[in-house]
């Protein structure tokens, strides 16, 4: 990759009265972005026109506001979901319609551990949702219908004789933080399992879909990425629609001294193709949020934003005063919300002059 220069353009404008609990940009539309309030709106912002309108208010009583809630926005924009991130409820919302079209939930044991397992992605011309139904169970529900698309018994565990005994397609893991492909073919599960250990995995949806209700379970397309991180919350970005970056550390605690000299003790960001398995690349990262547009970005509250350069992980551009929410590729535009209101920066490439 050829040597460039970062250069900052940023402004600010006003925000209204309302303390944000989560942003995401509409990925089909320039400066366009949807949040949740304090106050239970969901908002639109608009940073090139300047203006915000209110789109709908929840009176559900299903979300606690007072802990973290995140806001998902569909591929069509007008269906979105809002659920506590760690938590165990969730509402599907039609902006078009105003009203609350789904609820979703999963059971109680230890929900608190991950983000909530929640994704739409779309196949067949359709939006539909993949989420959480129980500690180790996924299923797939289209929102406008309510059907389920992955209907399938539960798989018993007993104890036998002080045995555990599994039936077949039992899962001892505990899912987390999806992330869906570009392209909607593949899902990354960034789970646990009992240790606790951090345990990615990923499959393909649309055998999940057409072939095999259990391809989440075991299915031939389902892989593991990368067993014995340290957490299971860590950032994760898709860099294509079959390569995706995960960024953690490794549980050191679960390799013997000798093994644990040669292991990195940093954060890591990690790539890998999911149709194989394979680790294509490593390189050390700052802990922070991901982003990823022809360069890694990485926005953190220690360092600011990062610019890395995936081929190598070089940084080629660091700014500690920058520290975005969140990204929008449409109009390459990263946005940070203080209390003052909302500043807007765009990096401005430009190759060297070495002469």
């Amino acid at each position: 990759m050829d040597d460039v220069v970062f250069k900052i353009k940023r402004r600010t404008i006003s925000l209204l009265e309302e303390e944000l609990l989560d942003i995401q940009p509409q990925i089909t539309e320039e400066s366009s972005y949807l949040a949740i309030t304090k106050s239970r709106k969901i908002i639109e912002i608009n940073t090139k026109q300047g203006f915000i309108n209110t789109e709908f208010s929840i009176d559900s009583e299903d979300l606690d506001f007072e802990l973290d809630v995140s806001i998902l926005i569909s591929p069509n924009r007008n269906i979105i979901a809002v659920f506590n991130t760690c938590g165990r409820l969730g509402l599907v919302i039609d902006l078009l319609l105003k009203k609350i079209i789904m609820r979703f939930g999963r059971d109680d044991y230890y929900y608190e551990q991950t983000i909530f397992p929640v994704s739409f992605f779309r196949h067949d011309n359709q939006i539909l949702l993949i989420h959480g139904t129980k500690w180790n169970r996924l299923d797939i529900t289209n929102p406008l219908t309510g059907e389920v698309l992955t209907s399938r018994v539960d798989p018993e565990f007993k104890m036998i004789n002080k045995e555990p005994v599994f039936s077949e397609h039992y899962l001892d893991y505990f899912h987390g933080h999806l992330l869906v492909s570009p392209n909607n073919e593949w899902v990354v599960d960034n789970g646990w399992e009992w240790h606790p250990v951090g345990f990615v995995t990923t499959w393909n949806i649309k055998k999940w879909i057409t072939d095999n209700r259990w391809e989440s379970e075991d299915g031939e397309s389902k892989k593991t990425l990368w067993w014995g991180k340290e957490d299971w919350n860590d950032p994760m970005c898709w860099l294509s629609n079959t390569t995706v970056g995960i960024s953690g550390k490794f549980d050191i605690g679960l390799y013997d001294e000798e093994d644990s000299l040669n292991l990195p003790k940093g954060f890591l960001f990690r790539i890998f193709d999911v149709c194989d398995g394979s680790m294509l690349g490593e390189f050390e990262i700052c802990n922070g949020k991901l982003y990823f547009d022809t360069y890694l970005f990485c926005s953190s509250q220690d360092n600011g934003l990062q610019v890395y350069d995936i081929s190598n992980g070089k940084v080629i551009f660091e700014e500690k005063t920058i520290k975005p929410w969140v990204y929008n590729r449409a109009s390459k535009e990263f946005l940070e919300i203080t209390n003052s209101g909302i500043i807007i920066c765009k990096l401005i490439e430009e190759e060297c002059n070495l002469s």
